[in-house]
């Protein structure tokens, strides 16, 4: 068996992927409300006779293989986002105000494809296969919980991916070590003294320091990491002061530390907190900083990258599987899979030509013709590690 054969019975049963598709995209859900797409999965995963246990809004289904070997998950993500979609779709979201704008319909339909092949090879299967149906990635985080429900126990690799509108149908990468940078939120209170605006000199004015805050924040990463490893801290809102007259006493900042680079990540955080003092203190403020700790940074096991990148160059050909040359910054919870066992997470091309409308727009519309594409190659990865793949 060869990915390319993969290919062939995955295009075969194309219609029934785009129709698997196209219903879940009628009921996107957020996170761990994923209720009707939980149950429309298992609806799926009966109607092949895989068996599946459930917690929360996750699904967890084993295919065990006909020979003993290693167990080899694969992971989809199952929740969408706030975004009101355009009128002119024709399978429209059915829940007002939610759409699947980040693939997310695409990933689980490319997992129940990949079921369906591997299913259908079970008996002589070396080893067995673990569908991880995961919630919530886009808000909360689902991935750690479902870890710390021992979902990955006897686990020996996990492969996941994500369609990426930047690249054609017909194209992927990855990349060795960081993939996605970690995800920490940061709040941040300033408070000063409040009184009349001709009156300065009796207040502390909460709005001039959380400007001179902001100011010296912007050197956290241009003057203490490393050029060559990536960073990136941006503030995102600002709420302060209520008239013109009026000195300030309380200003609120919230905004996001993202690192590829765990001690990295540790060393940036203790430079927040040492400028928040400083700054409070020679403002004569008060300034409260609550970091949020976030995703993990995602981090391919090497030599799984490259199975990736050799799998899917069997079939794309070999300028059409590339390495990434740098990691994204975005945020992915599959790190916590990866913490747990050998893996890779790798991007797969779903614009129909360039330029094509981003992930997280309600434009975004990834081509079809990606779903045999990722189906045949998530199943090769899996064929591969149990050493079935010619």
């Amino acid at each position: 068996m060869n990915v390319n054969e993969l290919y062939t019975e995955a295009k075969a049963i194309a219609p029934w992927m785009v129709e698997i598709r196209r219903a879940l995209h009628r009921i996107p859900e957020n996170g761990f409300q994923e209720f009707k797409t939980q149950a429309y999965l298992t609806k799926q995963l009966e109607a092949m006779a895989i068996p599946y246990t459930t917690q929360r809004t996750w699904i967890v289904a084993d295919i065990k293989g006909g020979h003993p070997g290693p167990t080899v998950a694969l992971r989809a993500d199952m929740d969408a986002l706030p975004i009101t979609e355009p009128a002119d779709c024709p399978f429209r979201s059915g829940h007002e105000g939610w759409m699947h704008a980040c693939g997310h319909d695409f990933h689980m339909t490319i997992q129940l494809a990949a079921a369906k092949l591997l299913s259908a090879k079970k008996e002589a299967l070396r080893g067995n296969v673990r569908l991880l149906f995961q919630p919530a990635e886009e808000t909360v985080g689902g991935a750690a919980p479902m870890v710390a429900a021992g979902v990955m126990e006897g686990v020996d690799a996990v492969y996941g991916l994500h369609v990426q509108p930047y690249m054609n149908v017909g194209q992927a990468d990855t990349r060795p070590g960081c993939l996605n940078g970690s995800t920490d939120g940061l709040n941040i209170v300033v408070k000063g003294v409040s009184g009349h605006a001709s009156r300065p000199h009796l207040c502390v004015d909460a709005i001039v320091c959380a400007a001179q805050l902001i100011t010296t924040l912007q050197t956290v990463v241009s003057r203490n990491a490393s050029p060559l490893l990536p960073a990136v801290l941006s503030l995102g809102t600002i709420h302060g002061g209520d008239a013109q007259n009026i000195i300030c006493d309380r200003v609120e900042l919230h905004g996001t530390l993202r690192t590829a680079d765990p001690t990295l990540r540790v060393q940036l955080k203790q430079r927040i907190r040492a400028i928040c003092d400083g700054v409070a203190a020679a403002c004569g403020a008060t300034i409260e900083l609550e970091i949020v700790t976030g995703y993990a940074a995602l981090m391919n096991t090497p030599s799984e990258a490259e199975r990736v990148i050799r799998v899917a160059r069997s079939l794309l050909g070999n300028e059409n599987a590339a390495y990434r040359e740098a990691p994204s910054m975005g945020g992915e919870d599959f790190s916590y899979f990866l913490e747990q066992a050998p893996g890779a997470f790798w991007h797969l091309g779903c614009a129909p030509s360039q330029p094509a409308p981003p992930l997280h727009s309600r434009d975004f519309v990834p081509d079809e013709r990606c779903l045999p594409i990722g189906a045949a190659i998530q199943s090769a990865l899996v064929l591969d590690r149990m050493g079935m793949l010619d």
